[in-house]
């Protein structure tokens, strides 16, 4: 169920885009009170649920600049299936994204003891096709009365173009980045590959998840901003 759940709202939690330059411009609103939303499908045209990102805060903490992010997920019906809180930043370089808040707001502890290792979603300042992005993993181990151990993998990272995509929340021009996922839980194991397209002052506007036979699995795409 964890790893269910984990590979459901990844593409959520990353959607909270990239930061440019030094004055942390962002690939994701900036603004407290911005309202981000996405609907969710398994296939093309066949809807599976839809989530929402809110900015609730902003703040600098040891010369970083950190945005405190609300995600709510909604089922076909509207109803809410889970919401979480989590943080991401930048260093004036780089933006990262730290996993273990992430995965720190998911109920773990009804698990028993565990511990989390990861190293963070890092995106660079400035984007170009052509260009290779750091890889990036977490590690949890649980070691309730059944010791557990989950594993997820980003691999071969990569800026692909420079495309334009339309959603029905608009025209947007995009940084469109890549890359390979493994993640395995004692038995279970997901392979796959992630397409996103990132807008300035946005975020991801769209994403494409396909299995290890290069079948779509499914879509996230952008359907308002609301300031």
């Amino acid at each position: 169920m964890i790893m269910k759940r984990f590979l459901a709202y990844a593409a959520l939690f990353l959607a909270t885009g990239t930061l440019t330059a030094q004055d942390c411009v962002f690939y994701f609103p900036s603004e407290v009170g911005t309202r981000v939303g996405y609907n969710y499908y398994s296939k093309p045209g066949k809807q599976e649920g839809s989530s929402e990102l809110l900015v609730t805060g902003r703040k600098t903490e040891n010369g970083n600049l950190k945005l405190s992010i609300r995600a709510s997920v909604f089922d076909t019906h509207e109803d809410t299936t889970i919401t979480f809180d989590y943080a991401v930043w930048c260093d004036g370089d780089n933006f990262f994204i730290d996993m273990k808040s992430f995965l720190g707001s998911m109920n773990l502890t009804e698990l028993g003891e565990f511990k989390i290792t990861s190293t963070d979603m890092e995106l660079p300042a400035v984007m170009a096709p052509g260009q290779q992005l750091k890889n990036a993993s977490f590690t949890l181990e649980m070691t309730g009365p059944i010791p557990v151990t989950m594993t997820s993998d980003f691999t071969n990272r990569k800026v692909d173009a420079l495309e334009q995509i339309i959603t029905p929340a608009g025209t947007f021009d995009c940084i469109k980045v890549s890359y390979n996922t493994f993640s395995k839980m004692a038995f279970i194991k997901t392979e796959g590959h992630t397409v996103e397209w990132y807008a300035p002052g946005i975020g991801i506007v769209r994403s494409e998840n396909y299995d290890k036979k290069g079948k779509i699995a499914s879509i996230h795409e952008l359907i308002y901003v609301k300031k």
